[in-house]
Formats: structure tokens, C-alpha cells, sequence
């Protein structure tokens, strides 16, 4: 007696459509839920500064002083009080929103105590200063020297020059807003330059 003949039974199929929807439900809850990265803020940055070139020109200043001026400084005069011996201006670099305050004087057998009253002048800022660079100034019929104060102050580059005898000059910079010395580094290192150069070309009459 033959063997009953087998059913053919039905090839079962993978729920592919079901496993589709799995996979799009596990990728839904792990885009819900993973944590999201922690912003790190960046640290601010510094304004860039293009600096001019490093022409100059002979001037004759108010007080009938002669340097060579950068050109990129224009002259800025100030009054000086009826009667008072001094001569007053400025030195404005718009670029650098700067000043370089200048007063000349006789000197009038008073060179100690205007040699102390420049000295005073930087002196008085070493407080905030980090340092103090020199940088001194002796030629034939003068001599000088020149301060720049490291750190956040007020008055960061100072000088002073003088025949010893008759004339006596003395200069202080001054930025118009708070100082940075990260970002005022390069334009202070641009403004030692320019102030050495009216130091070493000076001359009166």
C-alpha cells in the first residue's frame, strides 16, 4: 500500500512590512531621546587692525619744535592758559582712536623737577602695569627716554626729551576707550616706533 501522497503546504514569508515599521519606531526613540551636545561658547575674538605704513613728514610743531610726524597722526591744538610758560597739543592717530598729549617748556633751571614730574607721571600707573620697558635716548645736544608701561593702563607709552638747558619736552599716549592689551599690542608696538622716530629726528630752534 502506497504512502499518502503529502499535502503541499504554504511557504511561509518574512513580515518584512512589520519589520520595516520596527526599524523606523527604534530609529524615531533614539533620535527622541539621545542627548543633545553641550554648546561650548567660543572665546571672543579681537577686532583686526590694519596698520598704515610707516611714512613721516617734517613738522614744525606750535611750540617751534621740528620732527618728523607720522603721517597717519594729524595735530590737534589745545589752549594754553594766559600767562602759563607751556606749550600744549596733541598728537591724534584716528585710526588707533589715540592721543599723544605733548607739552613743551622752558626749562629754566628747573630740569630736576621737570625730570620728576615725568617720572612721576609713569610711575604713577605702575600699579596696573605688569612691567616697564626703557628705552633711552642720548645724542648730541639731548637725550630722553622712553616708558612703555605692559598691562591694562591708562597711559600705556610716556617720554620725555630735553637739551638740558633751555627745552623740554614730554609726550603721553592715551587710547579713547578701555585698554585691552591683547588687542592693543600691535597698534602700542606701532606707536613705540612713531614716538622713537619724533624723538630721534627732533630738534629746536
Amino acid at each position: 500500500m502506497s504512502a499518502p501522497a503529502r499535502e503541499n503546504s504554504p511557504r511561509r514569508t518574512l513580515p518584512w512590512g512589520w519589520l520595516a515599521g520596527l526599524a523606523v519606531l527604534l530609529c524615531s526613540v533614539y533620535a527622541w531621546t539621545r542627548p543633545e551636545p553641550v554648546p561650548v561658547p567660543k572665546p571672543l575674538g579681537h577686532v583686526r587692525i590694519t596698520l598704515p605704513d610707516t611714512a613721516s613728514t617734517p613738522y614744525v610743531s606750535p611750540c617751534g619744535t621740528t620732527y618728523r610726524l607720522p603721517n597717519h597722526a594729524k595735530v590737534e591744538l589745545r589752549t594754553t592758559p594766559e600767562g602759563d610758560a607751556e606749550c600744549w597739543y596733541n598728537l591724534t592717530f584716528p585710526r588707533f582712536n589715540a592721543k599723544v598729549h605733548c607739552t613743551e617748556v622752558a626749562v629754566s633751571n628747573r630740569l630736576p623737577e621737570l625730570m620728576h614730574d615725568a617720572q612721576d607721571l609713569v610711575f604713577g600707573h605702575e600699579v596696573a602695569a605688569t612691567g616697564i620697558r626703557r628705552y633711552a635716548l642720548n645724542e648730541e645736544g639731548k637725550s630722553g627716554m622712553l616708558y612703555v608701561l605692559e598691562g591694562p593702563v591708562a597711559a600705556p607709552l610716556q617720554f620725555f626729551v630735553t637739551d638740558s638747558s633751555e627745552h623740554f619736552m614730554r609726550g603721553s599716549l592715551y587710547f579713547a576707550h578701555q585698554p585691552n592689551p591683547d588687542s592693543t599690542a600691535p597698534v602700542l608696538e606701532r606707536m613705540e616706533a612713531d614716538m622713537r622716530r619724533v624723538m630721534e629726528t627732533l630738534s629746536w630752534p
